[in-house]
């Protein structure tokens, strides 16, 4: 069961379970319930047992950040870690529930519900996705592989742009440190029964450091047709574009070396990457009781790595997917509601080199899944579910050198979640819930390739074919609680512990992806709003969490990248109606430098960083001005030890990190066309 550093959050649950009963007197109409989406169909926050945090557009526009990690780290206290620095979000990773190095192929990132984790083990594309489009973005604490499947281990990140409403169209611009300049706008409107939003991107970034350059564009179309006040149909698309230079890591310990300056085998480097995605959608209600959702999708995406001081200096990766994401809901009265949904991908990558090296993979994926919410009392339901997921993978590798190699595999898992949800409260608004979830992901299609070394050029490194991969399953077990009080507090809690078997990682001994020996993790993660008085308000988090191997070579050793402690306080003054001061506090803890599997170095420090924002509303203007890392710190989220490149051509073990920007000042004007 949980080990025994969870015992004192088990306290804190029943001193806030304590709450609910002491303000039993709060009138219904004085709690307003959050609508989220993490069953696939819209649910009241307090009806889904797991802990839900949820960004608003209004909190996204006054915080003055510049990019959804930003939000993501700043507002909701997840774990961010970006290699390139920069503000706008480059190549930067989420990681919930302690995954280190592997955290971006365990955190599941959705807009709208559809994925954008990319088929190989590249980082989300952010910058397609325009702040001015998003209505919410819903972060559920927690497994969602039963109604998601693959990647959703240690929590799903919903960034929702579609909306019943029609938003006032708007135009703003950016612009401030590193010689940041960005432009977004958005158009609504509404003609009869069909809705249209038209939203755009564009911003250019210097950096602060030497080829941390960013170039980059997106444009989102959609048109939504209402048939009556529950169904519709619905086009989205999407385009972008981004081009940005990539520094690499500054050799020795965390504040040792130039951090500005580029490392030497790193100039030049650069990737140009676009992509188009089209989605089509429907809402069609059968009965009073029944309903079907569901979306076809097709994405593509191509990009081009510069490497000159490769062999292979020319990289172009071409990859293309398509989903058919079918899903039925029924309401059977006193027997509660179910779930069943269908979800069925192709998806196909190649990566062509300049020197003749080609690598292709092509994956079918068939999932069936099943849910159903059972009331035993008014206050009391049970909900279980189970999905299945079947992976077809080939694989084609062809080395100039070495001739051509084959594997085809055939692969399944299984993800189940049984859970109990007691809500409470004048208005049900109070939840505590009991979870048992099991989960999974497949490997990315470009884990089936490691890395060897040429013995006259050990730095001129070529891919080599590794095999295809088990996939990784994961228990969870899971007590916590969410509550909420007069909508003037909210308190949430959850405590959780993980065992992993055949983890999915690189092993940076080897240079190759691996099935790794067991893990464990275990944590807490807190949260609450509170509000003071009628002009100022608070909001603190926090996650604890531990992550060790529990057999194989490194048993009893932490994994790397794993800070024990994250949190972070927002501090809110709105004085007036029009003008709100926020100040954000963030803190990491110390954690282990990537590829310490041994626990025998030195540690990265820990770092606090505190932002400032001011924003000012006056008729149809706004504007906001935000000063990031205000105190400079000079720290990184992340940095590691191996076998690099060292200058002068040789080569050997080191140190080495990659640096966040020192002070910045950024400066938004907005204009709302009422």
């Amino acid at each position: 069961m949980f080990t025994n550093p969870t015992k004192i959050a088990l306290a804190c649950a029943g001193i806030f379970a304590t709450i609910g009963p002491t303000h039993a007197q709060t009138k219904p109409s004085e709690f307003n319930p959050v609508v989220v989406s993490a069953s696939r169909f819209e649910e009241i926050n307090s009806e889904i047992p797991a802990l839900i945090t949820v960004i608003t557009k209004q909190e996204i526009k006054e915080s003055g950040v510049n990019s959804i990690p930003e939000a993501l780290m700043q507002i909701g206290n997840l774990n961010v870690r970006n290699l390139n620095g920069g503000q706008l979000g480059v190549g930067a990773v989420v990681d919930m529930r302690g995954f280190g190095a592997s955290a971006r192929d365990n955190t599941l990132i959705l807009l709208d519900g559809q994925r954008l984790n990319p088929l190989d083990s590249g980082s989300v594309r952010w910058e397609s996705i325009p702040l001015s489009s998003i209505e919410r973005i819903e972060i559920l604490n927690g497994s969602g592989s039963v109604q998601y499947g693959d990647k959703a281990v240690g929590g799903v990140v919903n960034i929702i742009t579609r909306s019943d409403k029609v938003n006032p169209s708007s135009i703003e611009a950016t612009a401030g440190s590193f010689g940041t300049f960005a432009t977004s706008g958005s158009y609504a409107s509404k003609i009869d029964s069909t809705k249209l939003n038209v939203n755009f991107s564009a911003a250019n970034n210097d950096g602060w450091r030497d080829n941390s350059q960013v170039r980059q564009g997106s444009l989102r179309a959609n048109a939504t047709h209402y048939i009556n006040q529950k169904d519709k149909v619905f086009i989205d698309s999407l385009f972008s574009s981004q081009s940005y230079g990539t520094p690499g890591g500054v050799l020795g310990q965390v504040g040792q070396g130039n951090p500005k300056a580029a490392k030497f085998n790193n100039v030049g480097d650069k990737n140009v990457t676009n992509g188009t995605a089209v989605t089509l959608g429907m809402v069609q209600s059968i009965s009073s009781r029944e309903m079907i959702e569901g979306e076809v999708s097709y994405k593509d995406s191509g990009a081009t790595q510069y490497t000159p001081s490769l062999t292979d200096k020319t990289t172009i990766y071409d990859k293309w997917s398509f989903d058919f994401t079918p899903r039925y809901k029924k309401s059977w009265g006193a027997i509660g509601d179910s779930v069943l949904g269908f979800d069925y991908s192709q998806a196909m990558g190649s990566f062509v080199t300049n020197t003749g090296n080609i690598q292709k993979a092509n994956i079918t994926n068939r999932s069936y899944y099943l849910t159903h919410k059972l009331p035993l009392t008014t206050q009391l339901d049970l909900l279980g579910g189970f999905r299945r997921q079947t992976q077809d993978a080939v694989a084609y590798d062809y080395k100039s050198s070495t001739g051509h190699s084959n594997a085809s595999k055939t692969q399944s898992a299984n993800a189940s979640d049984l859970a109990l949800n007691y809500q409470y409260g004048a208005s049900q608004q109070h939840k505590v819930f009991a979870k048992i979830n099991n989960s999974y992901r497949f490997a990315n299609i470009d884990e089936y390739w490691g890395m060897t070394y040429d013995s006259f050029a050990p730095y001129a490194g070529h891919r080599v074919f590794s095999g295809i991969l088990k996939p990784q399953k994961n228990n969870t077990l899971e007590l916590g609680g969410d509550w909420a009080i007069a909508n003037q507090q909210r308190f949430g809690l959850t405590i959780y512990q993980i065992d992993s078997t055949n983890e999915i990682r690189y092993n940076t001994d080897t240079d190759e992806n691996i099935n790794s020996a067991d893990i464990r993790r275990y944590g807490v993660v807190a949260n609450a709003q509170l509000k003071i008085s009628d002009a100022w308000s608070m909001s603190p988090k926090v996650a604890l969490q531990t992550a060790k191997y529990t057999a194989g070579a490194f048993d009893g050793q932490e994994v790397a990248l794993v800070p024990k402690v994250t949190s972070s306080l927002g501090i809110f003054y709105k004085p007036k109606s029009n003008v709100s001061y926020s100040t954000y506090l963030n803190y990491v803890g110390s954690q282990r430098y990537d590829g310490d599997q041994n626990n025998t170095l030195n540690k990265m420090p820990s770092f606090t960083t505190v932002d400032l924002s001011a924003s000012y509303k006056y008729g149809s203007w706004e504007s906001s001005l935000s000063l990031k890392n205000i105190f400079d710190k000079r720290y990184a989220n992340y940095g590691g030890y191996g076998f690099v490149t060292l200058p002068g051509g040789g080569s050997g073990y080191s140190y080495y990190y990659y640096p966040s920007d020192p002070r910045s000042i950024f400066l938004t004007t907005r204009y709302i066309f009422k």
